[in-house]
């Protein structure tokens, strides 16, 4: 794993200014480059890599020696980019590569091959995009973005020098050299913000908050770390990571006894939240999660039923069964004022499901129910208030519920097709007869 810092260079003829980024500067220096190099790559070894994409007007005006021309037709003294980065002395190896100008289709999918072959496996990649022309600042983007996928490369930093705080060029020379003060903006947290915004919509599509969870580690760590943990912001957020990826673990080990508590902690996450102004820009996205949580009413079983539908929605096809078989018992057994969390009684309540359904006479029970024929007949008779068809449909679902579990193993196994849309009718009918209650 290396590091490697990637520039394109302009074809203007650039001032000298002072560039800074927080406490540190650099003076007098025509090319932001220069400034960022000093300032992000001086610690690098032999192994990392400066790498400068220019095109050929950019070769001959700024990577070589006075490459621009003076209205008297001769060669105006200018250092070249080369020999400034040479300069500094750095030990990291510094490569030009030249790339087309980007005039046409061709010509930008060259250069998205030309700069995803100059990256490597896990590089650490810092990008300064100031003197990019035209589409390549947002061409880069898409390069490194698709290098996170393609290479698992992680980006350390994109930025900005913006000389236009300065004024036009013209009004940018009548100030004094001393007095020409460029900020670098950090524009890093626009590249987060992205990769917030595909780890929501992966959770919202699939249910799956792993890669939430992983972009708050890896962004949320070095402030952190710099806080001693006390970065209030990346705390609250770590939290909403954390609390999602309980949630959305929960649910595919189907825990339905951990889910009260889970989706409690999460709702309490994400309205923090939104009592810090820094997460303006990624308050929309927390908004869509906060949404998808108003499902939820803080009712056990209502709110199970809920995850049983959570899990249909998001193609969790095997835990929806279990999670809605797995409520429906709980709510046998809420109902008669007995503990839900008792084995022995789970399975007393589902088997007196059956034989209340198919009127078996008790001389043919069997297991549990036989055993314990008082705390049967209780659940039979708290069941004859009910409506029969939430027994009927309790035993479908044991049945499909069965079909999943042994992977179709028995003779005469269902296809795939018919889970799916069962599932769906199972939780509106036992969430309609349910409500009614």
């Amino acid at each position: 794993m290396a590091r490697v810092f990637l520039s394109f260079l302009g074809t203007n003829d650039y001032l000298p200014c002072t560039y800074y980024y927080d406490m540190k500067e650099m003076l007098n220096v025509r090319f932001v480059q220069e400034a960022s190099l000093s300032i992000w790559c001086r610690n690098w070894t032999s192994e990392d890599r400066v790498l400068i994409f220019t095109t050929s007007e950019a070769e001959t005006k700024n990577w070589y020696d006075d490459g621009h021309i003076g209205r008297d037709g001769e060669p105006l003294r200018r250092k070249g980019l080369k020999k400034c980065i040479e300069e500094l002395n750095l030990n990291a190896r510094t490569e030009q590569i030249k790339i087309p100008s980007g005039q046409s289709e061709s010509e930008i999918w060259e250069i998205f091959d030309v700069v995803l072959k100059q990256i490597r496996q896990e590089d650490e990649v810092i990008f300064d995009i100031t003197h990019a022309l035209r589409s390549i600042p947002m061409l880069a983007i898409v390069v490194l973005n698709y290098a996170k996928v393609t290479h698992k490369v992680k980006l350390q930093g994109i930025y900005y020098g913006a000389f236009e705080v300065l004024g036009s060029i013209s009004e940018a020379l009548k100030i004094p050299i001393e007095n020409r003060r460029v900020p670098i903006f950090n524009l890093t947290p626009f590249d987060r913000l992205m990769e917030w915004a595909v780890a929501v919509d992966r959770f919202l599509v699939s249910g799956d908050a792993r890669l939430v969870s992983k972009i708050a580690l890896d962004t949320l760590k070095p402030d952190l770390k710099e806080s001693k943990g006390k970065d209030e912001v990346a705390n609250s957020l770590k939290s909403v990571a954390n609390s999602l990826n309980v949630f959305s673990r929960n649910l595919s080990t189907c825990r339905g006894s951990k889910l009260e508590n889970a989706i409690s902690r999460l709702k309490q996450d994400l309205n923090d939240c939104k009592n810090h102004p820094q997460l303006q820009a990624l308050n929309p996205l927390l908004n869509l999660v906060k949404e998808e949580m108003s499902v939820f009413k803080n009712d056990f079983v209502s709110d199970g039923i809920k995850a049983a539908k959570w899990c249909f929605e998001h193609n969790l096809i095997q835990q929806g069964y279990t999670i809605l078989q797995e409520f429906l018992i709980s709510h046998f057994i809420i109902c008669i004022n007995k503990d839900y969390m008792d084995k022995n009684l789970r399975e007393i309540a589902s088997q007196a499901a059956k034989i209340h359904l198919m009127q078996y006479p008790s001389h043919t029970w069997h297991g549990a129910a036989q055993k314990n024929p008082e705390l049967t007949n209780e659940f039979i008779a708290f069941f004859k208030t009910q409506d029969k068809l939430l027994f009927k449909l309790f035993d479908k679902l044991s049945q499909l519920r069965n079909d999943l579990n042994h992977a179709g193993f028995r003779h005469n196994p269902l296809s795939a097709e018919p889970f799916e849309t069962e599932l769906e009718k199972l939780i509106l009918n036992v969430e309609k007869l349910i409500s009614k209650e």
